[in-house]
């Protein structure tokens, strides 16, 4: 654990703010310390005390003799700086501060808080905190916590952003008989982030899982960069909190309705191998089927019950979380038939019906481990006064003990089987108290199995280079107040990169129109230009198929619907653009999050992409196949990926090859917030994609977004003539 070993296996613990009072915290850490055993040296600090507990106490940490390597401080906040100055002229270079007043309570305490990290900078400290909980050790007897049990040793590691949270999830976990490795209490985060912590916990001979309470991750590109190298190796299970973004409104994009902070997260853990749990118990219980057993080596699982009801229930959330019930082959539905007799139902679920016997369950537990059909088991119990679910844990355990193959038992109810779960903890064989329970764990173990046969990659380093005269362009633009970008400022930009746009004209007048449309062949699309209109669809202001003769009246048409519809709005012209082949329409889109940078998104595009919500998150940048399963994620994806009914499939090179454009482009472009293309239309394999509308915006908040007239940059005239502009009629090369 290199600098972080203090935090963990500490020589020797100062506690900088004991206290002789009962009911004070700083009194509760160091009977904490007494209580549990902790086999290293304990120095209270305290200058107005000579002894604390029984223990010498010291006036102050410079006076505490050797060994010390950790310092806890819980005093004011105002009095930490001065403490943890001292601790660094004594030589400790591990310090957790668990006081509170620090950022979590405003301006000041920030600025409190900045302090504290000037002085552990200084004197080389690693801190931990402030506002955190401490540290447990089970298997040493460590405890710098005020929580007041210390759990059972165990292989599971907990970080928890909540002190409450994590003193309240550990007498929970002493009660159910969850063991842990270790529990830290993260606090502000101030130094010493989760990042930190997990990268140290890798190899850690006593942790085989690491569970995180989160609600927020300091740095998520060092997060994802150290979980991708730990995950594969040590499973890690995160619980994210907030994962709604209640208020939240879409400004300008799909995008940023649909990919908010929640979709970020659950984006960097995927792509990093993290599992997701959403609730308490799934973290805990996907820990558990982690921890004691190796994951199932695939999707196909046995159940075995003594209760029809339960089973069906296992039956419905295993095919629900993508596992598979097939049914026993011929050799194994012998054996059981030979062992089991005539009364059980032997297809899967295999049932022994009410009166199953322990020898009736470890008999069919042997012949299903056994089986080459089955990757993992659940055996379900409900007690009754037939049978003892003790013996039951017992002979399970057994027929486990020899197993290549992990078995999950599924013991329902509470006093009745209390016992039978100790036991079963004791054995390490996961139990769990519900069947769909059991389902999730199951599942996540083996994503986990996933995640270790194929660790995830590093990302490729995209080439930016070609990018930078779109950033100075769009630095510009900035510069001159502008917020939102149209199509006629992203298209000269987005053609100079590459950007597959089909072929297009800004008109101001009824004469460009005609001019583009005379060199093009139709139909056209023709677009209302307004500084205005976020949304034209919305207020009728697109006409599609229009044929080259009727490009003029369309020209007014257009205007006239939409200033009836918007009589307040700007109309500069239209955009004139020559449909594309048909083909699929997708949506790929980018969201800057605050957390982890560029958000890509892909999905079925159009004006229902809101409404349908078929979309799928990646956090640039990421490879080609990354790309490839994002598409996969959604039905347009597959769609494209593998066609449907008569239909070919999609030109998925061409679109990924666009996919990681956007994602170049959101790299090498930071002041670019929001970023759209919808719809993107994807041809035949061969054919290429097609670029039909964009969008962006340079600063996450307009001033008033439902009104975007502000955005004046577009300083074109109004089309309410005839006169010829100076802008050119037309972009890219006439087609036959």
């Amino acid at each position: 654990m290199s600098s972080l070993t203090p935090f963990f296996n500490p020589k020797g613990v100062a506690i900088i703010g004991a206290s002789a009072t009962p009911g004070k915290l700083g009194h509760g850490i160091v009977a904490n310390l007494l209580r549990s055993g902790f086999r290293g040296a304990i120095y209270p600090v305290n200058p107005r005390a000579d002894t604390i507990l029984g223990l010498k106490a010291y006036p102050d940490i410079r006076q505490v003799p050797d060994p010390v390597d950790l310092a806890v401080i819980i005093i004011p906040a105002a009095a930490a700086p001065e403490a943890l100055r001292a601790c660094g002229e004594r030589g400790v270079r591990a310090v957790a501060i668990l006081s509170g007043g620090f950022a979590e309570t405003g301006e000041a305490g920030a600025r409190l808080q900045d302090a504290l990290l000037d002085i552990a900078r200084a004197y080389g400290i690693r801190l931990m905190g402030p506002n955190a909980v401490g540290v447990l050790n089970p298997y040493t007897g460590l405890d710098t916590t005020f929580i007041h049990e210390i759990p059972e040793p165990g292989f599971i590691a907990f970080l928890s952003q909540s002190g409450a949270l994590g003193g309240a999830l550990i007498d929970w976990a002493k009660g159910q008989h969850i063991g842990l490795s270790y529990f830290a209490s993260l606090g502000n985060e101030a130094d010493l982030t989760e990042a930190d912590f997990i990268q140290a916990l890798d190899h850690d001979p006593h942790t085989r899982v690491i569970t995180l309470y989160t609600e927020s991750i300091h740095n998520g590109p060092r997060f994802m960069a150290i979980a991708r190298q730990v995950a594969p190796q040590t499973p890690i299970i995160a619980l994210k909190a907030g994962g709604t973004e209640a208020g939240a409104r879409a400004v300008a994009s799909h995008t940023a309705s649909l990919g908010g902070s929640d979709e970020a997260y659950s984006a960097a853990f995927k792509q990093t191998g993290v599992l997701r749990a959403h609730t308490i118990r799934e973290l805990f219980e996907t820990a558990i089927a982690l921890a004691y057993r190796q994951p199932p080596l695939g999707p196909r699982v046995a159940i075995l019950t003594n209760a029809g009801g339960p089973a069906a229930i296992a039956a419905d959330a295993l095919a629900r979380n993508g596992l598979q019930l097939p049914q026993p082959d011929e050799t194994t539905h012998q054996a059981l038939h030979d062992a089991l007799g005539d009364a059980p139902q032997l297809r899967n679920p295999i049932d022994l019906l009410g009166a199953a016997s322990s020898p009736e369950y470890e008999t069919a537990a042997r012949i299903l481990l056994n089986s080459d059909t089955y990757d993992a088991i659940l055996a379900i119990l409900v007690p009754n006064t037939a049978n003892d679910p003790v013996a039951v844990a017992d002979v399970l355990a057994q027929a486990a003990a020899g197993s290549d193959k992990p078995l999950y038992a599924c013991f329902m109810g509470d006093l009745g089987v209390r016992e039978a779960h100790r036991r079963l903890h004791e054995h390490q064989i996961p139990v769990f108290e519900l069947p769909e329970n059991a389902a999730r764990a199951m599942a996540n173990a083996l994503r986990w199995r996933w995640v270790h046969a194929s660790p995830p990659a590093p990302p490729p380093e995209p080439d930016l280079t070609p990018f930078q005269p779109i950033r100075e362009e769009i630095q510009r633009l900035a510069r001159a107040g502008a917020t939102y970008l149209t199509e006629v400022d992203l298209y000269p930009l987005l053609e100079a990169v590459g950007f597959p746009l089909a072929p297009w004209t800004a008109a101001y007048t009824k004469r460009t129109a005609e001019a583009f449309a005379s060199n093009y062949p139709g139909p056209f699309a023709v677009k209302i230009l307004s500084p205005d209109i976020l949304h034209k669809s919305d207020l009728g202001g697109v006409m599609l198929n229009v044929p080259a003769e009727a490009i003029g009246k369309a020209y007014w048409d257009l205007q006239a619907r939409v200033r009836r519809r918007a009589p307040k709005a700007g109309l500069q012209g239209v955009l004139v653009q020559q449909m594309a082949e048909p083909g699929a329409e997708v949506i790929i889109g980018m969201r800057r999050d605050p957390t982890f940078g560029p958000l890509i998104l892909f999905g079925g595009g159009g004006v229902y992409v809101e409404a349908l919500r078929d979309v799928a998150f990646r956090i640039a940048p990421f490879a080609d196949e990354e790309a490839r399963r994002m598409i996969g994620e959604t039905v347009a994806g597959r769609m494209i990926l593998f066609g449907a009914r008569s239909k070919r499939p999609g030109d998925v090179d061409a679109l990924v090859a666009l996919i990681q454009r956007v994602a170049a482009l959101a790299l090498a472009v930071p002041e670019l917030v929001e970023f759209e293309l919808n719809p993107v239309i994807v041809h035949e394999p061969g054919q290429g994609v097609t670029v039909v509308d964009a969008r962006g915006v340079l600063q996450r908040e307009m001033n008033d977004s439902s009104n975007p007239s502000q955005n004046r940059h577009l300083a074109r005239p109004r089309a309410d003539t005839d006169e010829n502009t100076s802008r050119p009629g037309w972009r890219g090369k006439p087609t036959s």
